[in-house]
């Protein structure tokens, strides 16, 4: 089982996993890191199955290949950081009634997509101490649900992250929001104001250029109900035609059939994969 430690960053407790193994090779042995984001009403240690899977890398790495490092944290108001349980809930959702659904899921999709950036500005010296130079060779982020989200957004705003996975996640957040809107019969005056509307599409504009040389792999449920996978359309026709890289190679859209808002084994087999081809095997940054 890998090793796991608790360390305390920006007001956070990260979980690393795989440090204590990492210590113990050679000093300035390349390394990669990983962030996996939690979906709402969940926490860090939802993601441990992901995480167990992608340290497993690092049992056959060959000498020239980079180590695999996986830090977790808890969103805003999850986990270790809930403070309005309300909040965390959709317009209507079992007994919760949530008036500012879309502005609370916003401010937690963005707010963890900020995170990750500012992790990496300090991560290192946390992890290693002091370095005469950068030794962390690939970024990446994995996200499942409203993680994925995050994830567009935190590869699409931060050049250095090179490789993205987000799990039944969208990159048309408003599209998302305006659909469950209508699906509430909620009048969007009150729930989705304009001025809202109009930060949103300004904040997710241009994803499409942002993520153009990114290593990104989509993955859908075909019969996600809850995240629907025709939201990423617009963002895939764009890539096809944009993307300096090869579909289906430096990037992908994989819609899994049967399968809906939930975790299943194509999704772990295949994050294991694209973690491996650009974070382990690639030794220099993935961009393109």
């Amino acid at each position: 089982m890998v090793s796991k430690q608790v360390i305390p960053v920006i007001g956070l407790s990260l979980t690393v996993y795989g440090l204590e193994e990492y210590l113990a090779l050679a000093k300035g042995t390349p390394v990669s890191v990983m962030f996996a984001l939690h979906g709402r009403l969940q926490n860090q240690s939802k993601m441990e199955p992901m995480v167990e899977a992608l340290c497993k890398l690092n049992q056959h790495r060959k000498h020239d290949e980079n180590y695999i490092l996986v830090v977790t944290f808890d969103c805003p108001n999850h986990g270790t950081r809930l403070v309005h349980k309300l909040a965390n809930f959709a317009w209507a959702e079992g007994k919760y009634q949530n008036p500012n659904h879309a502005l609370d899921m916003w401010a937690m999709v963005n707010s963890t997509a900020s995170t990750v950036s500012e992790l990496i500005d300090v991560l290192e010296h946390y992890l290693f101490g002091g370095l005469e130079r950068s030794i962390v060779k690939v970024w990446g982020v994995l996200g499942f649900s409203m993680g994925g989200h995050a994830a567009f957004l935190a590869a699409a705003n931060d050049p250095r992250i090179t490789v993205a996975i987000p799990i039944v996640g969208i990159s048309d957040f408003l599209s998302l929001m305006q659909s469950r809107l209508e699906e509430s019969n909620l009048p969007a005056s009150t729930y989705l104001p304009l001025p809202f509307q109009n930060l949103i599409a300004e904040k997710m504009s241009h994803l499409d250029e942002k993520l153009k040389s990114t290593h990104l792999l989509m993955l859908n449920g075909e019969k996600d109900d809850l995240v629907k996978s025709k939201y990423n359309a617009p963002l895939v026709q764009s890539l096809r035609k944009i993307h300096v890289g090869k579909e289906g190679y430096d990037w992908k859209f994989y819609l899994i059939p049967g399968v809906g808002h939930e975790w299943c084994p194509q999704m772990i087999e295949s994050s294991v994969e694209w973690t491996y081809q650009w974070m382990v095997k690639n030794t220099e940054a993935s961009k393109l």
